[in-house]
C-alpha cells in the first residue's frame, strides 16, 4: 500500500489517508452566509470520493470580513443547524471535515460595496479599490475580530466538525497583519515580526478559550509573500510564525503563500509535468526545520510519485489538493483502486466561472467543453 493511503492522526482525530481537500470557495451560500443542500452534497461527494480530510470553503466570522456575496458564513449561532447536516453527511460517508474560518480584511469586497464597516490593518495605496474607502482598524476593532474568531470556532465545534482551520494565507486579514507590505502600524500590532504575528497568535488563543481542550486547531499559513517589488513576508519569518503557532497548540499547519502579485499567479498555471508540481516544497522544507508537528503542503501536485516523495522525504505528513477534485471528485478513490494516472487537472485556471447573471460558479471549464464535444 502506498504511504499516501495510510491512516494518520492529527491530535485526537484519525484520517483514513494523507489526502486533504484544501479549502476553496463554494459560491453556494446566500447573502447571509447560510448554506443549503448543494453545499452539503459537495462535501458529501468528496467524502464518498475517498478524501481523508475535507476542509470547507472559507466562512466569514463577521460581516465586516465578507469577501464574496455568496461566501459561507459562521458569524451567528443560526448557522449551526445547516452545517450540522454537512458534518453528518461527511461522517456517514467515512470522512473527516474541518471548517476554515476567515476575516478578509481589506479584501472584504462585499462589505465595502454594501456600505458595511470596511476596515484595513493599515490604509495603503496597495489596497483594492471597491469604490468605498476603508478605515484603519482601532485597538477595539482588532480585539473584536479576535473575539469573533473564538466565537466562530465555538459554533464550528457545535456543528460537529472535526476541527477548525484559521485562514492565514492568500492576502486576507492574517496575511495583512503578517506582511510589512500592508502592515504599516506603529503600535503593538505592527513593526517587527513579533508584533506582526501577534494578531494570529491571539486568534489561536481566543479559539482555545471557546472550544474543548482536544478540539484540533489548524491553520492555512501564508508562509511567504511572492511580490514583484517591495518588501514582504520572507520564508524565514514565515517559519518563525509556524513555530510560534505550533507552540500555541496548533495541530496542523498547511503551507501556502501569503500576498501574491499577478505575475506569480500566472507562473502556477499549466502544470503539465512533474517538474512543475509541488511549487511550495522548498518553502515547506524551511518550515519543517522550525517545526516538529504535522504539516500539509499544497501547490500543484498532480501525480502519485511526486506526492509519495513529499511524504517519504519527511517534509510533510499530508498532501493538500483542491483543483483536481473540482474536476474529479472521486480522484482519491480512483488512485486507491490502482488507476495511478495523474490527475486530469492541468491548472488552466478555468475553475471560477462568472455567468451571464454575474453569479460565480465553481466547475471545471475544460471538462464542460470536453463533455460538450462528446
Amino acid at each position: 500500500m502506498s504511504v499516501l493511503f495510510e491512516p494518520v492522526k492529527i491530535g485526537n482525530i484519525e484520517t483514513r489517508n494523507r489526502f486533504v481537500r484544501s479549502a476553496t470557495y463554494f459560491a453556494l451560500a446566500d447573502d447571509e452566509g447560510f448554506i443549503g443542500k448543494p453545499s452539503v452534497n459537495l462535501m458529501k461527494n468528496l467524502a464518498e470520493g475517498g478524501v481523508g480530510l475535507i476542509i470547507t470553503g472559507y466562512a466569514y466570522i463577521s460581516k465586516s470580513g465578507q469577501s464574496f456575496v455568496d461566501m459561507n458564513g459562521i458569524h451567528t449561532d443560526e448557522h449551526i443547524t445547516g452545517y450540522t447536516k454537512m458534518t453528518q453527511a461527511v461522517h456517514d460517508a467515512g470522512g473527516r471535515i474541518v471548517m476554515q474560518i476567515a476575516h478578509c480584511g481589506s479584501g472584504s469586497e462585499t462589505t465595502a460595496r454594501t456600505g458595511g464597516d470596511y476596515m484595513a490593518v493599515s490604509v495603503t495605496d496597495k489596497m483594492p479599490n471597491y469604490g468605498y474607502p476603508a478605515r484603519e482598524m482601532t485597538e477595539e476593532d482588532i480585539q473584536g475580530i479576535i473575539d469573533s474568531f473564538g466565537q466562530a470556532a465555538r459554533r464550528v465545534e457545535a456543528a460537529g466538525f472535526d476541527g477548525v482551520q484559521i485562514h492565514g494565507a492568500h492576502g486576507y486579514l492574517v496575511s495583512q497583519f503578517l506582511t510589512p507590505r500592508s502592515n504599516l502600524r506603529q503600535d503593538k500590532w505592527g513593526g517587527n515580526l513579533e508584533n506582526r504575528m501577534r494578531f494570529v497568535v491571539e486568534v489561536a488563543r481566543s479559539i482555545k478559550q471557546t472550544i474543548s481542550s482536544d478540539f484540533p486547531i489548524m491553520i492555512k499559513l501564508g508562509c511567504r509573500d511572492y511580490l514583484d517589488e517591495g518588501v514582504g513576508l520572507t520564508i524565514e519569518e514565515g517559519a518563525q510564525v509556524a513555530q510560534a503557532l505550533e507552540e500555541e497548540g496548533v495541530s496542523l499547519i498547511e503551507i501556502s503563500s501569503g500576498s501574491q502579485d499577478d505575475s506569480y499567479r500566472k507562473k502556477r498555471l499549466g502544470i503539465t509535468s512533474a517538474q512543475k508540481e509541488a511549487y511550495f516544497l522548498d518553502d515547506a522544507r524551511i518550515v519543517r526545520e522550525k517545526t516538529s508537528g504535522p504539516l500539509s503542503v499544497v501547490g500543484g501536485m498532480r501525480s502519485l510519485p511526486v506526492m509519495e516523495n513529499v511524504i517519504t522525504s519527511g517534509v510533510a505528513d499530508y498532501i493538500s489538493i483542491c483543483r483536481p477534485l473540482i474536476r474529479e471528485p472521486g480522484l482519491i478513490s480512483r488512485w486507491q483502486r490502482g488507476d495511478a494516472r495523474p490527475a486530469d487537472c492541468i491548472s488552466c485556471g478555468g475553475c471560477f466561472n462568472v455567468g451571464e447573471d454575474e453569479k460565480m460558479s465553481i466547475y471545471c471549464r475544460q471538462l464542460l467543453k470536453k463533455q460538450a464535444k462528446a
